[in-house]
């Protein structure tokens, strides 16, 4: 069995939130680990809840909600993985605009 979620936890994903919506603009990196964060803790409480409550409706939505929150995060990771800058290549200061 996964250990309980706990409030530090919570809270932790919140601040880290929170720091998302106050960096501008918002480092896609950074904002993959959020999401992947955010459905580890609801894969542990869809857990934690199906061994409380057995298996129910409630359990199955919430493992559904999980499932779709490591898709999201898998798709930020991805498309993180795009937008890192070029470790080579040209930099601005080295090549001025023409005009």
């Amino acid at each position: 069995m996964t250990e309980p979620v706990s409030t530090t936890e919570i809270a932790d994903l919140m601040r880290r939130i929170r720091r998302l919506t106050e960096d501008r603009p918002t480092d896609p990196v950074e904002q993959a680990e959020v999401l992947a964060l955010k459905a580890d803790l609801l894969s542990r409480i869809a857990n934690q809840r199906a061994a409380e409550w057995g298996s129910c409706e409630s359990t199955t939505e919430l493992r559904e909600i999980a499932d779709e929150a490591h898709a999201i995060a898998a798709n930020a990771r991805r498309l993180a993985a795009l937008h890192r800058a070029p470790t080579r290549g040209a930099k601005s200061h080295e090549n001025p605009p023409p005009f």
